[in-house]
């Protein structure tokens, strides 16, 4: 609701006004409310494809709408959650997205995260000098670019701190986010005049600079191609003409055919980085563990899982996934070591020490609170009575490790059991909220059977599975056809291509893998079909 304006009840006796300030109370700003306002041009305003693990989002990632979009059934003015695009109603992808994302995935669950962006493609930082905009925008000859300037009413500046001022009837501005450069390439001046925006921005939201922190993430790397690279040079020397801002580095942040964009990928991480960034820098910074800590995430339902678990959907559960034992799958007894009871995930530590595990459940009933957890070689425990209200993190371990790579197992003991995400920890508390990124993130598609798989073309189950050295690959084409089968490894990385575009007789094919020289992990096996449909699956090495 928004504060009752004065001006609109002068001439009211006092108890009309009285009654009035009694009727309509003014918004109380949460404090456990971030928001962050981001501008810049085309590559913050978003240009991604937006995908399908795009639109999956926590509803405690918000956006701040900008423009009135009806194919988006949004109105400006209003929060909604932060599903792309976050700017003008066709946009794409952007950084802010996995900004949001990162941030509440590592906050505790108390804290919301709100955007407001305000961009504009092909811009100059000029545009958002309030004291100059004028002069520029006179200058723009290209129609599209005033197009979409006349969408923030010609004044993208004042629209941006409208909205923000707007916004803090609801929350706490916590800071900024600027990419931009690209348009002001080879621009020595470019530093102090992002410095004028920032000091225009604090003056005009009431703001303390030592409380909001500028980060300014860099153009499309040169170690990527970037075609204005150079301009990265003059963005990394932000730092010394404004003190609490702060570089975000694009390094190996993937970039789109033009090299002056990133595709989607590019922006998932380059947002991931802004995220880390800000927890550095901000007060939420008490919420990272301290220099000699280890916190290694893990989500179960990307590592190796058996038959016996499947895969379910929760908005509230990390990566919106988590794993429980099929219906009927109970084992009191002892725990199966059959690999269709399993969940096997591989870690590396770099400290010996004691380290605890933890699991982030939602175990409402008794009748599902237990499992079996073992470490290397050693002996299935069993883990009892991990009853919890909703979503929370459980002690489930303790155990000296030393310095290398082990293995954490897992057997189902009760069908109920509803399983997010695990940590190997030697920090002094539990994790919050949904924990931080593990290290072994997967996509969607690589938990879930393809939906594109063409009739007849079956991708077999390799055994054994799991396997040291080496494993049988088996599958069977409908017709003759010219296939390829590749292996990659976790993440996306090609390690051998085992049959390279050869045309092959219809029926059962069989290729032996021999993964002599590599390290244990989770592997991807993928069939290519005529038709350029990849049917893949899941190995585990452990060696």
């Amino acid at each position: 609701m928004r504060r009752f304006k004065i001006s609109a009840i002068l001439g009211f006796s006092l108890l009309s006004i009285i009654f009035l300030s009694m009727s309509v109370p003014a918004q109380t700003p949460d404090p456990d409310f971030y928001i962050y306002l981001s501008f810049g041009q085309s590559n913050m305003e978003g240009q991604g494809a937006i995908e399908t693990e795009d639109q999956r989002v926590d509803s405690r990632f918000q956006v701040f709408q900008a423009v009135n979009c009806s194919n988006l059934s949004r109105s400006k003015e209003n929060w909604y959650p932060a599903v792309p695009p976050l700017t003008r109603c066709y946009s794409g992808l952007s950084p802010a997205d996995y900004f949001g994302r990162t941030l509440v995935e590592n906050l505790p669950d108390s804290i919301r995260v709100g955007i407001i962006n305000v961009s504009v493609a092909g811009s100059k930082i000029e545009l958002f000098d309030k004291d100059k905009y004028q002069d520029y925008v006179e200058s723009v000859t290209a129609d599209w670019l005033l197009n979409i300037i006349n969408e923030y009413d010609g004044n993208p500046y004042q629209y941006l701190v409208n909205l923000a001022q707007e916004a803090q009837n609801f929350g706490v501005i916590k800071g900024f986010l600027l990419h931009q450069g690209e348009s002001n390439n080879g621009d020595s001046a470019w530093p102090q005049k992002v410095k004028t925006v920032y000091d225009n921005l604090i003056n005009d939201l009431n703001l303390d600079p030592e409380q909001t922190p500028l980060l300014a993430g860099e153009v499309v790397h040169a170690d990527v191609g970037g075609v204005v690279a150079g301009m990265n040079s003059i963005i990394n020397t932000l730092p010394n003409t404004l003190p609490n801002s702060y570089v975000v580095s694009s390094s190996q942040c993937t970039a789109a055919s033009d090299n002056l964009h990133f595709d989607s990928a590019g922006y998932r991480e380059l947002g991931k980085r802004y995220a880390l960034k800000m927890l550095e820098v901000m007060e939420i910074q008490a919420f990272v563990n301290p220099v000699g800590t280890t916190e290694l995430f893990l989500e179960p339902e990307c590592a190796f899982h058996g038959d016996s678990w499947e895969i379910l959907k929760d908005s509230l559960a990390s990566n919106d996934l988590l794993v429980s034992p099929k219906e009927g799958f109970n084992n009191y007894r002892n725990a199966s070591a059959d690999s269709s009871a399993l969940i096997i995930l591989p870690f590396k530590i770099d400290t010996t020490g004691y380290y605890d595990v933890y699991a982030r459940l939602n175990n409402p009933e008794s009748g599902g609170n237990s499992l079996y957890l073992k470490i290397d070689d050693g002996d299935f425990e069993p883990i009892l009575n991990l009853t919890t209200s909703g979503w929370e993190w459980v002690p489930v371990f303790n155990k000296k490790l030393e310095k290398g790579d082990h293995i954490l197992t897992l057997s189902y003991r009760e069908d109920g059991l509803m399983l997010d995400k695990l940590v190997i920890s030697n920090f002094e508390e539990a994790p919050m909220g949904a924990g931080g990124i593990a290290s072994n993130s997967c996509k969607l598609t690589n938990t879930e059977p393809l939906e594109l798989r063409p009739a007849g073309y079956q991708l077999l189950p390799n055994y054994p599975n799991p396997f040291n050295p080496t494993t049988l690959i088996q599958y069977e084409l409908p017709v003759a056809s010219e296939i390829s089968l590749r292996v990659i490894n976790s993440i996306g990385q090609e390690v051998t291509i085992l049959v390279n575009k050869v045309i092959q007789s219809a029926g059962l094919h069989s290729v032996k893998f021999d993964a002599k020289g590599l390290s244990s992990g989770v592997y991807i096996y993928q069939l290519t079909t005529p038709s350029g449909i990849c049917i893949s699956r899941k190995m585990l090495l452990i060696k």
